[in-house]
């Protein structure tokens, strides 16, 4: 049993890893600091940020997605809600 609620845990969480893209597009600062090739005339360092800020975003939205997806969040009630369903303090 032991066994599947690691399993269970690296299942649920494995989309964070996806994170790990945005951060190595921009860690390795050689790979970028440059000024060719331009786009448009804007310098290679310029676009490329630019671009890693973007991508970064729709890694992080995909990451929510999934993550929502797995654990089904979106599907509980929420705390405030009694039994009856109502919502707030009934008296």
């Amino acid at each position: 049993m032991a066994g599947k609620g690691k399993r269970g845990r690296f299942a649920r969480y494995w989309p964070r890893f996806l994170l790990i893209i945005p951060f190595g597009l921009v860690v390795y600062v050689p790979f970028y600091n440059r000024l060719e090739p331009a786009l448009g005339g804007i310098p290679f360092f310029y676009w490329y940020q630019l671009s890693a800020i973007i991508l970064g975003a729709a890694v992080a939205l995909t990451v929510y997605f999934l993550e929502t997806h797995i654990t089904h969040t979106t599907d509980s009630k929420p705390a405030d809600v009694d039994a009856s369903g109502t919502p707030g303090d009934i008296l």
